[in-house]
């Protein structure tokens, strides 16, 4: 156990900084971005039995920290046109009917695109809960969800223009 942990301080502890610097300039916060990196290592060390595949350490680090502070942004602020045109918030009781138009749109997306839009707005779950539920890898969760949000953009439009 002393090994590894010597092993894995010397491979990632000197990425800190790098990792510091990224996570500030998405956040522009110096203490959350310092949450980030350290959310980051304890993920770095529960994973590192996996990490012995990983080729380019920094790589692999620095894209970690992104998409945390992603997540992060985007739990802050939503940006996702479905919540601005469909107004889904808080609010059901003066959008009910725009809230059983956007479930039937979700349920007219593919399976596994309208669990994952499920997941993330109804559930409140970040990527690596609803790749662990899907069981896919959170690169893959980006996907489903940028291809259901393009869909839902486009039946969301439709249903505008009365087709």
């Amino acid at each position: 156990m002393k090994r590894e942990t010597e092993q894995f301080k010397h491979d990632y502890l000197p990425l800190q900084p790098a990792m510091q610097r990224m996570a500030e300039s998405l956040l522009g916060n110096e203490d959350e971005a310092a949450d980030v990196v350290q959310d980051c290592f304890v993920t770095l060390w529960n994973d590192r039995e996996h990490l012995r595949r990983v080729v380019n350490r920094e790589a692999w680090c620095i894209t970690m920290v992104k998409r945390r502070c992603v997540d992060l942004l985007r739990k802050r602020r939503p940006t996702v046109e479905i919540n601005d045109r469909m107004a889904i918030a808080d609010e059901e009781s003066q959008n009910d009917d725009r809230l059983q138009i956007a479930l039937n749109l979700i349920d007219r997306l593919p399976e596994r695109q309208a669990k994952a839009v499920r997941l993330r707005h109804f559930d409140d779950c970040d990527t690596r809960s609803i790749a662990a539920v899907l069981n896919i890898s959170e690169g893959n969760v980006y996907t489903l969800l940028s291809r259901a949000y393009n869909s839902l953009k486009q039946m969301i439009l439709d249903y505008e223009k009365g087709e």
